[in-house]
């Protein structure tokens, strides 16, 4: 069949057509192809991202979980943003407060909204220390400071406006060493200077003319014996502690056969309880193994507690010294007849210079340092002291070493 011109025309036009709409179709095909594949590639670098900054986030999480510090964040309008565990241990916030509550209506210390107000007020960070009293005496250094964003939200949450964050540390134990230093400081002084100026006020009277009367010179002589003696043991006592205390000389650990080194004790304290009419006693089975221990500590551990149990008995009082063992722990049970001591003064008994009958301490001799190093050759040995006593009763402190090699 033979096209007329005109038919042949609209064929070739509509072929024409054809091959330009497939062309444009095939060519849309591959944009969209292209479109899709970087759809699909950037929908898997979005991803990636979102990943990383989730887990960005659970690492910033954990962090600020496992942060021995506090860590308070709190909006512009006063809501809590976040708090961790750490925070809600300090400021006694319950687990189950929600970080969205209002810090007024959560923490009730005026120094803590005092200074998120300044801050707020300033844009300024600061620093300061607080004292709380509830839930319980707690010492704070808080740190303080703005934040324009809160990298902890989740993804998605709206951004959070400017905010206070701030960090609390807990300065406690810090503020009870320094106390403790101070007051040792004060107690080192006052020691000192008791007997410094017993012997000025003798050497005085001496150098006035008491000295060339041999008579009335001996007590003034004797005096300053005595005065000077107790100067060196207190500066003994106060070396022994330092040492101890600070584990500066590692245990000379050797095997004690303990019957035969408390025999040893008592022979040595034998004169003082002859002289305070008092009886020692050892009770001890024959079949008690060695001890691992360091000699010279221990047995300045046992004479310390050997002396005081002496020397604060009654006439015609005892002392009975008892060794035992039992699960891989030595027990030494120093016990006496004397005057006991009170329920109050129990707890701080091992303290640095802490005495019961202050005056009776004195005439005895005593530095006040005695228990304190027991507390602490048991400690060096990894045991511990313990007391049981009654007023007017007597007392019973018992020593517990271990027996590892552990010190």
């Amino acid at each position: 069949m033979v096209l007329s011109w005109p038919a042949a025309g609209i064929a070739l036009a509509g072929l024409l057509v054809a091959g330009v709409g497939w062309w444009q179709a095939r060519r849309m095909a591959r944009s969209l192809a292209d479109a899709a594949q970087s759809a699909r590639a950037m929908a898997g670098t979005l991803q990636a991202k979102i990943g990383e900054l989730e887990a960005g986030r659970t690492q910033l999480t954990g962090i600020l979980q496992s942060m021995a510090e506090g860590v308070l964040a709190v909006g512009s309008t006063g809501e809590i943003l976040l708090v961790n565990p750490a925070a809600r241990h300090i400021l006694g916030i319950g687990s189950g407060v929600r970080a969205t509550r209002s810090l007024s209506d959560v923490v009730r210390i005026p120094e803590i909204q005092t200074i998120v107000q300044e801050i707020q007020r300033t844009g300024r960070p600061c620093a300061r220390d607080l004292t709380m009293y509830a839930p319980s005496e707690r010492h704070l250094r808080v740190h303080a400071a703005t934040c324009s964003y809160a990298p902890w939200t989740r993804p998605g949450q709206p951004p959070q406006g400017a905010c206070v964050l701030l960090v609390l540390h807990d300065i406690t134990d810090f503020k009870r060493l320094e106390n403790v230093r101070r007051e040792f400081v004060a107690n080192v002084s006052h020691e000192l200077k008791t007997p410094l100026t017993a012997i000025q006020g003798a050497v005085e009277t001496l150098l006035d003319g008491a000295l060339s009367d041999t008579t009335h010179s001996r007590p003034f002589v004797e005096s300053i014996a005595e005065e000077t003696s107790h100067l060196r043991r207190l500066v003994d006592d106060l070396l022994t502690l330092a040492q101890v205390e600070s584990r500066q000389a590692a245990l000379k650990r050797e095997s004690i056969p303990l019957k035969a080194f408390l025999e040893e004790a008592m022979a040595r304290h034998q004169a003082l309880a002859v002289a305070h009419q008092v009886s020692l006693t050892l009770e001890t089975p024959e079949s008690l193994s060695p001890v691992p221990a360091d000699r010279g500590q221990l047995a300045q551990a046992i004479g310390n507690l050997l002396d005081n149990a002496i020397k604060y008995n009654r006439p015609g009082g005892q002392v009975i010294v008892r060794a035992s063992e039992a699960d891989r722990q030595l027990r030494i049970e120093v016990e006496d007849t004397g005057i006991g001591i009170p329920s109050e003064d129990l707890p701080r008994i091992f303290e640095r210079f802490y005495r019961v009958d202050k005056a009776r301490s004195r005439e005895t001799g005593g530095t006040g340092l005695g228990l304190s190093i027991v507390k602490h050759v048991a400690e060096a040995h990894g045991g511990s002291v313990v007391v049981e006593s009654q007023p007017h009763q007597g007392s019973r402190f018992t020593l517990i070493l271990s027996r590892t090699q552990a010190s």
